[in-house]
Parts: structure tokens; C-alpha cells; sequence
């Protein structure tokens, strides 16, 4: 009785088994299913179609191939300096201690108005010059007299007037010159060896380096103050050597600074330096820049961007719409059709968010500036 069992048991396997594998086989012969193609994009010789419906139309962004009149460089950093030919340095004329300061640093001053006064010793020995040279000047004046009468008389030559005439002279001009020289420091008659030492011009006081109670002097070493015209200002900037070459004299600059939001002010190249810094292999650059608001203050941080005239009227577009593949460069171009066709061309190096165009497009052809890359994947998929 048990063989029975165990064939009908093997039968009933075999038959399991046998479906499981039909099953099986059935499943994996199917074959994967084809993704589905893009609605309302299809590719035809390499170009891409798309229908006016089609939604990759929100990816993209045409553009018109222009020609640029003026290309700018990279922006490099910056720093606004006052410009030193509209700047005068405040020293006081004598020695001696300052004892009162009338203004602040970065106050607006006129011309003749009281910076600082100074109380000083030497004001004395001036004032002693000039009752000395007014003296001498009497006394010329005496001799003249008597050396005239005395050639009318014959007594002396001729000769001898015209020595005392030029000693008159001279005692004149030395009463003029000590006279000036205490004039000059407006010195009251009824004050102790004290003067004030005023603003030569109208500007900002830039540079402030006294104190009540410090000890001055016309040394020439330090100034005092320096007073400058804020209505024009320098922004310098360091060239790396090899960048150089394209900036000079005259050469268009285009400046912005962090701390004034939305500031683009266009100045001119005035100087390139001659000599390359041994340690940073930079060349300086000053631009002059005209400042009628006062919103460029010395020091402040800057960015500035350079003219290149070699790119002038050469064809650009944004940086966006190129797109590498390798050693390969190229954009995608709107062919008579309406499609979207790849367009090898020669790029140069990009510049402020711009490439230039140095083959492989001409000015006027509608390209895609944004969004190259969705249909450079259709072409690759053959969609």
C-alpha cells in the first residue's frame, strides 16, 4: 500500500513543479518596457523638435547672439584712496604745543576756518625780528639823508647815494618779510605767543594727528592734518603680471563697493605702474573716479573691472549657454525649422558670467542660453 502513496506523491510533484517552470519562463521571456518619450519632444537628425505645447519649453531661455562693444574682465579687489592732488597737508609753521583743536576727523571744513592752535615761544623772537628790522629801517632811512646832503655839498661821490639808496631798499624789504611772517600766523597783539593754524582749502578732514598739550613742529615728517576734496577719488588696485598687459592709461574702469549696494561708477585709468611688486608679482593700477555724493570714503573695500579693447566688437554670449563636452564646445542654435540643432564653435575664456565667440556663430542667430543641457540629454537618449 505504501508504493502507491509515494508514486501518486511524486506524480502530484512533478506536475508542481513542472507549472512553476512554465510560470517562470513566461514571466522572464517578456521583454523590459520602452521608457516613455517626452510629450511633445521628439529628435530628428540630431536636431530637437518641440511642439508649442511641449512643457520643456519652461526650462529654457533663448537669446539673440550680440556682439560686445565693450567686454569687461574678472572684477579684482580694491580700495578707495583719496586722491593726493586734491589732498593739502596742515603742519604748523612754528614749534611748539598745541593748546586748543577745533575739529574732528571726517568733518567738513571751508576755507580760513580754525583747525588747531599753538602756543609757541618762537612767536616772540618773530615779533622781536620785526621791531628789530623796523629800526634798521629808520636808521636807512637817516643815512639816506645824510649821505644825500653831503653829495650835494660835494663832500662825498656820487657813488656813496646810490650804496645808501640799496641799503634803504634792503632795510625795507626785511620789515616786509618779518612783518609777514607774524601777519602771517594772525597773531592777535593782546594774545601770549599764541596762534591758529587754519584749513588752506575746502574738504574733509581725513587725517588727524593732534592732541591738546602735544608738541608740534614743522619738521615735515608727520602732517598735522591732511584736508582733502572728496568730489574726486583714486580706487587702487593689484594686477597679477600676466594680466597687465591689456590695462593703461585711459583704459575704461568700472567700479562697485559692498558697502554701497547698487553703486556702478565707470572711471579712467591714470596710472600703470612701471614696476612689478618683487613679492606678489602684481603691477598697482590707480583709477580716478569721480565722487560728487561723497558715497566713496577712503579705505573702503572696492571691487573694479578693466575695459579689454582686443574684445571689442567680437561676438558674446552668456557662459550659460555653453556647454563642453571633453575638448568638444557648443550651443544649441534655432534652425529655420524652429528646431534645436548642436553648434560646435571656439569659445575664449569666460569673463564676468560672458564668453566670447571666437568661430561658429554669427550676430543675430537665436540660441539657447539657458537649459542646453535638457536637450543635449534628448539628443543622447534619441528620444
Amino acid at each position: 500500500m505504501k508504493r502507491p502513496l509515494i508514486r501518486m506523491f511524486g506524480l502530484g510533484s512533478s506536475m508542481l513543479l513542472g507549472g512553476l517552470s512554465v510560470w517562470l519562463s513566461a514571466g522572464f521571456s517578456r521583454e523590459a518596457p520602452t521608457p516613455a518619450k517626452p510629450a511633445g519632444l521628439r529628435v530628428e537628425d540630431g536636431a530637437v523638435a518641440l511642439a508649442p505645447d511641449a512643457p520643456q519649453w519652461q526650462a529654457l531661455k533663448l537669446g539673440v547672439v550680440t556682439t560686445a562693444d565693450t567686454r569687461w574682465t574678472d572684477p579684482v579687489p580694491a580700495r578707495v584712496a583719496i586722491d593726493e592732488t586734491r589732498a593739502s597737508k596742515v603742519q604748523t609753521p612754528l614749534s611748539g604745543r598745541v593748546s586748543r583743536v577745533f575739529v574732528e576727523l571726517g568733518q567738513r571744513v571751508h576755507p580760513s576756518q580754525p583747525l588747531f592752535s599753538v602756543t609757541s615761544p618762537e612767536i616772540a623772537d618773530l615779533r622781536a625780528a620785526r621791531e628789530k628790522a623796523g629800526v634798521d629801517l629808520e636808521v636807512a632811512r637817516a643815512g639816506q639823508d645824510r649821505v644825500h646832503a653831503l653829495v650835494l655839498t660835494r663832500a662825498l661821490p656820487a657813488k656813496e647815494e646810490l650804496l645808501s639808496q640799496q641799503q634803504l631798499k634792503e632795510a625795507e624789504v626785511a620789515l616786509r618779510v618779518a612783518a609777514a611772517k607774524v601777519d602771517a600766523l594772525r597773531v592777535s597783539e593782546k594774545t601770549d605767543n599764541e596762534f591758529t593754524v587754519t584749513a588752506k582749502s575746502a574738504g574733509i578732514v581725513v587725517e588727524k594727528n593732534v592732541l591738546i598739550g602735544q608738541e608740534v613742529a614743522p619738521d615735515g615728517s608727520s602732517a598735522q592734518m591732511i584736508v582733502a576734496d572728496l568730489s574726486s577719488v583714486w580706487v587702487l588696485a593689484d594686477l597679477f603680471e600676466s594680466d597687465a598687459g591689456e590695462v593703461r592709461e585711459g583704459t575704461s574702469a568700472l567700479v562697485s563697493c559692498p558697502s554701497v549696494p547698487g553703486l556702478q561708477a565707470e572711471g579712467k585709468v591714470d596710472m600703470v605702474s612701471a614696476v612689478v611688486d618683487p613679492g606678489r608679482h602684481t603691477v598697482p593700477i590707480r583709477v580716478r573716479l569721480a565722487n560728487p555724493d561723497g558715497a566713496l570714503r577712503p579705505n573702503i573695500y572696492a571691487r573694479v573691472r578693466f575695459a579689454t579693447e582686443s574684445a571689442a566688437g567680437t561676438v558674446e554670449i552668456p557662459a550659460t549657454a555653453l556647454i563642453t563636452d571633453g575638448t568638444r564646445q557648443y550651443v544649441y542654435v534655432r534652425d529655420e525649422a524652429g528646431r534645436f540643432a548642436r553648434r560646435p564653435i571656439v569659445a575664449g575664456p569666460s569673463s564676468d558670467g560672458r564668453v566670447p565667440v571666437l568661430s561658429g556663430l554669427a550676430p543675430g542667430e537665436t540660441i539657447v542660453e539657458e537649459g542646453g543641457l535638457l536637450l543635449d540629454n534628448q539628443v543622447g537618449l534619441g528620444a
